[in-house]
């Protein structure tokens, strides 16, 4: 096994399942299979809790007793070290920008930080990257003042080498999943900071698989992200100790959802949530996989993906984003009018 050797906590529900889903491969002309990454378990499932196993790992034996973490107070990621702390016996300190829900009770994963029991904090909006970072090592810092030892969970630190980590082995039980069946023509999946892509192509590269990954930037031109993938490879194939690297012509990047903005519900979108909840009850995140979901269906009628042809769509997760955009997914969106929820996710 390509991770057997790295540091790791358990606490995930592995292999997460690999299913069939007739109605929407029906609807659409494709063998479609959806890996269940929401079904990881550790909160609500998703694709950060896989990862966290690794990062976790990589912390236990450093003493580490609390966990920094920036994103959006929707972010997935907080949610997720929200609750791994919990299970560890951990703190968890989240910076937040701004006050996303302007006074008003909060929604979705941001309530969760809440009631995980995470430290929230708010710091200013619209840090650059040295901003950021500055911010999370004044908690730390604090927190080694006060006697304990802090970790900051950043994409640009060892956090983001145990997240590609954490999805090479995630490639690694797919293609097992995917032994002794026809081999699928492409492997969907959102691009936000690009580990999880990274992570995915990497080992199916590594282990010969002839599936093509298809990043969907969520947020950023592909411009922008593809040397971000290779970077996080290379540092994550350094760690593993395997000749394998990706380059420009190993995945796909499509980013006509991105240019729609992050956090932007479209009609479109609302239709391909509709779609995969009713041909297969299971509901999209508006933020990450319904664009996904698009992107895909789109590709399909276009001949990107040809009729016939066998798709995994990695499900990474982000349900508790869902219920902040209630008013536009009950009532539907006006043709032609994107509409943007009152909390942005992430």
């Amino acid at each position: 096994m390509i991770c057997q050797d790295q540091p790791r906590e358990r606490f995930v529900h592995l292999p997460t399942p690999l299913e069939p889903a007739p109605r929407l491969s029906e609807a659409l002309g494709i063998d479609l299979l959806i890996k269940r990454e929401d079904l990881a378990g550790l909160c609500v499932g998703g694709n950060k809790a896989r990862l966290l196993e690794f990062a976790i790992g990589s912390l236990r034996g450093k003493g580490v007793d609390t966990l920094v973490a920036y994103a959006s107070d929707q972010s997935n990621k907080l949610r997720d070290i929200a609750a791994v702390a919990a299970r560890c016996g951990m703190r968890a300190v989240l910076l937040v920008p701004g006050d996303g829900h302007g006074g008003e009770p909060p929604q979705g994963n941001r309530l969760l930080f809440d009631i995980l029991g995470a430290e929230v904090r708010v710091v200013a909006p619209g840090l650059d990257r040295a901003g950021v970072m500055a911010a999370q090592e004044q908690v730390r810092d604090e927190c080694a003042r006060a006697g304990r030892r802090a970790a900051v969970l950043d994409r640009m630190l060892d956090y983001g080498v145990d997240a590609t980590i954490g999805y090479v082995d995630a490639a690694e039980e797919l293609h097992a999943q995917l032994s002794g069946g026809p081999a699928p023509h492409s492997v969907f999946i959102a691009v936000g900071a690009g580990m999880t892509a990274a992570g995915l192509a990497l080992g199916l590269k590594h282990l010969g698989s002839p599936a093509r990954v298809v990043g969907v930037c969520i947020s950023s031109p592909a411009e922008e992200v593809a040397p971000e993938i290779e970077r996080h490879a290379a540092r994550a194939a350094e760690r593993l100790g395997i000749p394998t690297r990706l380059g420009a012509g190993d995945l796909t990047l499509i980013d006509d959802q991105a240019a729609i903005g992050y956090g932007t519900l479209t009609p479109p979108l609302v239709e391909v949530i509709r779609l995969f909840a009713r041909l297969h009850g299971l509901v999209l995140d508006p933020v990450y996989n319904a664009k996904v979901a698009r992107a895909l269906v789109d590709e399909v009628a276009t001949g990107g993906v040809p009729k016939g042809a066998r798709v995994v769509f990695v499900n990474t997760g982000g349900s508790p984003a869902t219920y902040n955009y209630a008013p536009l997914l009950a009532g539907g969106v006006a043709p032609g009018r994107p509409a943007r929820a009152s909390m942005a996710a992430g």
